[in-house]
């Protein structure tokens, strides 16, 4: 009997040791081009730098530095592919139009919450458009600090009331404590979950589905072994910076596989292709991930 407890303790030990074991883009790491000490804050910085280089606004190059703008066009010179340029183009818009369509069935102020929100100014915008709802980033310390001071720096640029940081590395703190409570009616989450195995993506997924409102959607992209395969170099390129890609999947079905194992009931998964006309999105449209929706069922509550 004494063994099988000193067993149980040590597996529980082990167990406790790697929930407390940071994620790999929060681990300070060789930075060759002065983009950011941890690969989190790389990949922010070179989708930041991709957006200001193509998608020219005052959010974007006030979200942005020069050198993720250089890095940005050095990973896209890797591939000819204009199919690969409009996937990266229209990855954000499809997450809006995924979110939106959402938010059509809530009734009163929505909480959105978009989680590992880097530079993105979804957040920025969806809080200044919405003016009733809570948009709520959560990501690591040094990306919401580097975030708030260039959203705070421009003179024409203002944050909104009703946009709202957490910090939190959720390799460490469930994402379900780092809520403390609230619940959301949407929580997305662009470009995160391909770097995490797939046993950690169901688990963060299961955490985000406790936090969800009856009806609510976890969007996300996760993706596809023969899009990113299509895209190799560049695919390696920002890996190289940015972190491993663990969690492709095979097809759509596998995407969703890992969302109902989570314990979500309604999961529908789109192709960026298939949305190009509906969105008037550019063409071609190279299928580098799947969009999933996961709606929680109406026991998210208890």
């Amino acid at each position: 009997m004494a063994d099988d407890t000193n067993a149980s303790e040590g597996q529980a030990q082990q167990s406790n040791q790697a929930a407390q074991t940071p994620s790999e883009t929060a681990l300070p790491s060789r930075d060759v081009f002065g983009l950011g000490r941890t690969s989190g804050q790389r990949g922010a910085e070179i989708l930041a730098g991709f957006r200001a280089e193509y998608l020219p606004s005052p959010e974007h190059k006030a979200l942005s530095r020069m050198s993720g703008r250089v890095i940005a066009r050095l990973i896209l010179s890797t591939t000819r592919s204009s199919g690969a340029m409009n996937y990266t183009l229209g990855r954000p818009h499809v997450i809006d139009h995924l979110i939106q369509e959402t938010l059509a069935t809530v009734d009163g102020p929505p909480v959105i919450v978009e989680i590992a929100a880097g530079l993105s100014p979804r957040g920025l915008r969806m809080a200044q458009a919405l003016p009733e709802a809570t948009f709520i980033e959560v990501d690591l310390p040094d990306v919401v600090a580097e975030k708030q001071k260039r959203i705070q720096a421009p003179r024409d640029l203002t944050v909104p009331p009703n946009l709202k940081w957490i910090t939190a590395d959720l390799a460490v703190t469930p994402f379900s404590e780092v809520m403390d409570g609230r619940k959301a009616h949407v929580i997305c989450a662009e470009g995160l979950v391909g770097y995490l195995r797939h046993p950690q993506i169901v688990t963060l997924s299961r955490s985000v589905r406790e936090t969800l409102h009856p009806g609510g959607a976890f969007i996300t992209d996760l993706g596809l072994q023969a899009g990113v395969k299509a895209i190799k170099q560049a695919a390696s390129m920002f890996s190289r910076q940015a972190g491993n890609w663990y969690g492709t999947v095979d097809d759509i079905d596998h995407g969703k596989r890992l969302m109902h194992e989570a314990g979500f009931e309604d999961v529908k998964a789109y192709l960026p292709s298939e949305l190009v006309e509906t969105l008037d999105l550019r063409t071609p449209m190279l299928d580098i991930s799947c969009f999933l929706r996961a709606s929680s069922a109406g026991d998210t509550d208890e």
